[in-house]
């Protein structure tokens, strides 16, 4: 990939994630306002169970097909309709025991929602390979729209179900729609595989793929459990609405993971390639530029966080002002681990991806087993926070034994201050708001006085639209 698509797929890829990340942000203040709190942690509870059955149907097989890139890309074709027939095999065995152990054991839950969460998460499990895919090949348009279009429909889909059709459950109207249309992408998912690939069996493909991302699957698992057990675990051992309130503050937070996103798509391909030619100066260098455009992220969101997520909900989910700073710390640990944990990928030391994060799993179970009785949402936070920390400090520490050389620690120890320090001041100034907010924009100006080249390098098609605006 030449440099010019390098930086223009990360334009695409940037523009993806502000719509489809954006999306899902911005109908925040929408659904908060026509869901109750106990209906918006339903809704969460039930996603976060599709995470879990999308790990577990789908084999983590994308992981497998990343591989694939590396050793098998010139049949990555029929690596994928392998794949993904595979996939559909093992989620229909898998649906059957699932309904059979519903039924059997009598367990209280509607049997429509059992079904809904068992189709999307097997093609979730689809979309996730495909997504994969395509952005090894770096084919960042279709990607781009492939992340859109779901989002775009879902959200519209589910306001007028709320709105106008369901009276009762308002839940529903919110997980159907989004349900139906993640099922009809799948779909279409399915149809562009087998397009391109008629093989369906191939078993030095599937030994390949499951050796990668069977170990995975407990990986999965455990980053389900770190993102996502804290919401069932309130709404087991405190309440839904709590769970709602909780919510809401980690979607606020997702606002900095769009940057992060954007430019992971073109990370992962960028990375592996410099890690194959073993140029390990390129690489520490421009994860600089990485690490820096992500802290400065942060540090805004911080900085802005209680006027923000004052527009995004109704007084009632206010409280959860308190714990902005946990959350969005514990989003700048997944950002920083992930850069230790693809090390860990190229060298595919994949079972041991999978123990340390079952350790930072277990870890946050134990802490939110004994805190969120006492302390609820607000000890789930800093459970979450501490797990993430545990979980950055084992990756980090083997993928330093696989490659000694690849970041340095004086990377990330300024970006670490400059959270710190902001973290401090948003408790301090958290009720004087002027005062934060001008902060903010002579830090904002100062860094983009700094930073502006590096970041037009990384989006180039920005710079191209602010030039021709002020040139017309």
């Amino acid at each position: 990939m030449t440099a010019v698509n390098y930086k223009k797929a990360s334009s695409y890829y940037l523009v993806g994630n502000l719509f489809s990340q954006g999306m899902s942000f911005l109908t925040v203040p929408i659904f908060t306002r026509i869901l109750s709190t106990y209906d918006y942690g339903v809704v969460t509870t039930y996603n976060s169970w599709i995470g879990i059955l999308s790990m577990v149907m789908g084999f983590t097989l994308y992981m497998g097909i990343r591989a694939a890139f590396i050793d098998y890309k010139d049949k990555i074709d029929n690596f994928m309709s392998v794949t993904t027939m595979f996939t559909i095999i093992s989620s229909a065995l898998m649906g059957l025991f699932l309904f059979a152990g519903v039924v059997l054991l009598r367990i209280n839950v509607s049997l429509t929602l059992v079904i809904l969460c068992w189709l999307q998460g097997m093609m979730s499990a689809l979309t996730e390979n495909y997504s994969m895919y395509l952005m090894m090949q770096y084919r960042f348009k279709l990607r781009t729209v492939i992340m859109i279009l779901p989002n775009l429909l879902s959200a519209i889909g589910s306001i007028i179900a709320i709105l106008f059709v369901v009276r009762s459950n308002l839940y529903m109207g919110k997980i159907v729609p989004t349900a139906v249309i993640n099922i009809l992408f799948g779909g279409l998912v399915i149809l562009f595989v087998f397009k391109k690939s008629k093989v369906l069996y191939n078993i030095k493909f599937l030994k390949y793929g499951l050796a990668v991302s069977s170990p995975l699957i407990l990986h999965g698992i455990g980053l389900n459990i770190l993102s996502q057990s804290d919401r069932t675990m309130i709404t087991w051992l405190a309440d839904a609405s709590q769970t709602g309130i909780y919510s809401l503050v980690y979607n606020f937070s997702m606002l900095a993971t769009v940057i992060t996103a954007s430019l992971d798509g073109v990370w992962v391909p960028w990375f592996t390639e410099k890690m194959k030619a073993q140029d390990i100066n390129t690489l520490n260098k421009r994860a600089v530029d990485y690490v820096n455009l992500m802290t400065y992220a942060m540090v805004c969101l911080l900085l802005s966080g209680p006027e923000v997520l004052k527009i995004l909900a109704s007084p009632k989910y206010w409280e959860g002002i308190n714990i902005i700073p946990p959350v969005v710390l514990a989003n700048y640990l997944i950002f920083m681990y992930a850069l230790y944990v693809n090390v860990e990928h190229f060298y595919k030391k994949t079972p041991y991806i999978t123990l340390n994060t079952l350790l930072a799993a277990g870890s946050n179970l134990v802490l939110n087993y004994i805190f969120i009785p006492h302390y609820g949402y607000v000890a789930a936070a800093y459970a979450t926070l501490a797990s993430y920390l545990l979980s950055l400090v084992l990756h980090a520490t083997y993928a330093k034994k696989l490659n000694a050389s690849i970041y340095p620690l004086r990377t990330f120890l300024r970006p670490l201050v400059h959270i710190l320090v902001t973290t401090v001041v948003f408790y301090l100034l958290q009720n004087m708001p002027v005062i934060r907010w001008s902060l903010m924009f002579v830090y904002l100006g100062a860094m983009f006085f700094r930073e502006y080249k590096r970041i037009f390098e990384f989006f180039p098609e920005i710079e191209k639209k602010l030039f021709k605006k002020y040139a017309n």
